[in-house]
């Protein structure tokens, strides 16, 4: 996530407890979660589970909340202890893993951590952690932490496919795109963000990320600008069929 949209997220939890009452709530960057729960109400998608790596806060900013109260569960993914314990209070229901995950057989990585109020920077990418720290956010903690392969995540914790991958992984999101197995674990829904803060501090679409989803079957069902919502062609034909 760029450091301009952290800033703008750091403004809107401060008016998540306005919204409430004021209909459907989004607790998302940019209102994904109510972008897959209307697409998924409309085609009676009812089964309803998520995968959700790179969880960070239980509420603010979770793309999978809104989905947790209605009933729904999952499993996340949050390398931070301290945010991993928080999850577990929050959503005793959901299982929350406190690990890395990988793309290949690498077992352990330098997972890099920021100040509590950024954790959102937190990430296992040295790149992006040195560059957030040449924009005056100094990097608070280097710690050894254990990874997984992300398909022996999958395969470990679900029976089936999750409806919903929400990815957030801090410069990793397409490395480990190219290495799931979504011929295996087919998701209908994947949102992950797409695009990247250049060194002119504009907003640049990761195209890349787009080509290799369109290659392995998904089309774009909506975009937030920052977030992309992308949605499996095979799995949405047979809803309209």
């Amino acid at each position: 996530m760029s450091l301009k949209v952290k800033r703008i997220m750091r403004k809107l939890k401060s008016f998540i407890p306005m919204m409430k009452g004021l209909g459907t709530v989004s607790f998302s960057q940019f209102g994904e979660d109510i972008i897959m729960l209307k697409m998924l109400d409309r085609y009676n998608v009812t089964d309803i589970s998520y995968f959700d790596i790179g969880a960070n806060d239980p509420i603010a900013g979770s793309n999978t909340y809104n989905f947790y109260t209605r009933g729904y569960t999952g499993i996340l993914i949050e390398p931070n202890l301290a945010l991993c314990n928080k999850i577990k209070s929050v959503r005793p229901n959901d299982k929350c893993l406190n690990f890395g995950i990988s793309s290949g057989n690498q077992k352990e990585a330098d997972y890099f951590m920021f100040s509590d109020e950024q954790s959102g920077m937190n990430t296992f990418s040295e790149e992006e952690a040195n560059r957030y720290e040449k924009e005056g956010f100094p990097i608070k903690q280097k710690i050894k932490m254990p990874l997984k392969d992300i398909n022996e995540v999958l395969a470990e914790n679900f029976t089936k496919p999750p409806t919903i991958i929400s990815l957030d992984v801090e410069g990793l999101d397409e490395m480990i795109l190219e290495k799931m197995d979504l011929e295996k674990f087919p998701a209908l829904l994947i949102c992950v963000e797409t695009v990247i803060f250049n060194k002119d501090k504009e907003f640049v679409k990761r195209k890349s990320i787009i080509d290799l989803l369109a290659s392995k079957g998904y089309f774009i069902y909506a975009d937030t600008h920052v977030n992309t919502i992308f949605c499996s062609r095979k799995l949405f034909d047979k809803l309209i069929a």
